[in-house]
Formats: C-alpha cells, structure tokens, sequence
C-alpha cells in the first residue's frame, strides 16, 4: 500500500468504522422496529444472500455464453470473482472479530463475544459484485445504477432489520468497494 493509498483509503475505512463503533447502540435504538420494518428489512436481504448472488452472477455468465455475447460473460466472470474474493474475506474477519448481533438478547456489540456480527457479508458481497460490474466497460449504464442501488438498500436492510450494527455495514460496504475495484482493475483478458 502506498503512503497515498493509506491516507485516502485505509484512514477512511479504519476512522469511519471507529466513529460508527462508538455510536451503533444509539443508532440501533432510535430505528422505530416495527414489524412492517423487520419484514422488509429481511426481504431486501434476501437479495445480497450468498444464494441471490450466485444465482445471478451464474445466470449473467450463462446468459453471456448461450446468447454470444462475450462481454456479458466477462461480466459474470468478473462478478464471480467478486464474490468469492469478498466471501473469504468476510469468513476471515468473521472468524476473529467474533461480535455480538444486534438481536442478540443483552447485546452491546461487543467483540470476542462469539458472535458473528462483523463485518457485514451482504454489504461486502453486494458491494464487491456492484463495484466489480459497474467498472466493467461492457456494463450498460442501467446496469450500474441498478447493482449499486440494490446493495445500497441491501447494506441498510441489514442494519433495520437488526443483523448488524452500522459500522458492520460501513466497513462490509468500503472493503466490498475496495474488492470490486481490485477485481475491475486485474489485469486478466477481457
């Protein structure tokens, strides 16, 4: 990382999940909960799940393939990508933090607490695919809009629907950002 790259992307990511840290209680407290919220918020989630996200990541390359369009299928190829790089990260920060969910009875959003609240996995995935197809030259511009909306509203139905705390979604949504745009940037043939 450069000295550049540190003050405008690894200061930013560690100073916003720290400030978001010591006001996700009071956050969480002031959203109303009602049920109308709980059961939006989840199906919003549905679509960043790991399953939503496969599913249209393999039907975007299937479709590139089976109609010859190549650029629909580099799409889908850098899509994948995206996904799996966010999955491993997310699964090895998961396996330290250990911080406790929202939901959780008593919960203060303590870390080594053995819950797996951090970071957010529906943020980073969503986030990482957006960003990743969204850089990609042969994305229609629609596309952008739409995939980077859909994990915008993915990354808040997480938080209103009590699974995380809002630095979880901060930090899940920044390194997906981060992610996507590696996976945009490789240089692999297009």
């Amino acid at each position: 990382m450069t000295a550049r790259q540190a003050w405008t992307l690894a200061v930013p990511l560690a100073a916003g999940t720290v400030m978001l840290k010591s006001v996700d209680r009071s956050l969480v407290d002031e959203l109303p909960g009602t049920a109308g919220q709980r059961y939006w918020s989840r199906r919003v989630s549905l679509l960043g799940s790991m399953a939503g996200l496969a599913a249209a990541t393999a039907g975007t390359t299937a479709y590139g393939h089976y109609a010859g369009k190549p650029s629909w299928s580099h799409l889908g190829r850098d899509a994948a990508l995206a996904l799996c790089s966010s999955l491993a990260v997310t699964y090895a920060i998961k396996g330290v933090s250990w911080r406790e969910r929202p939901d959780t009875p008593g919960s203060r959003g303590s870390f080594y607490s053995g819950g797996d609240s951090f970071p957010s996995g529906h943020a980073m995935t969503s986030f990482a695919v957006a960003t990743a197809v969204s850089a990609h030259p042969g994305a229609p511009r629609w596309l952008k809009f739409a995939l980077l909306g859909t994990a915008a509203a993915i990354s808040v139905s997480r938080v209103t629907g009590y699974r995380h705390w809002p630095s979880d979604v901060y930090f899940g949504a920044f390194s997906g950002i981060l992610i996507g745009r590696s996976i945009a940037r490789a240089p692999h043939a297009r």
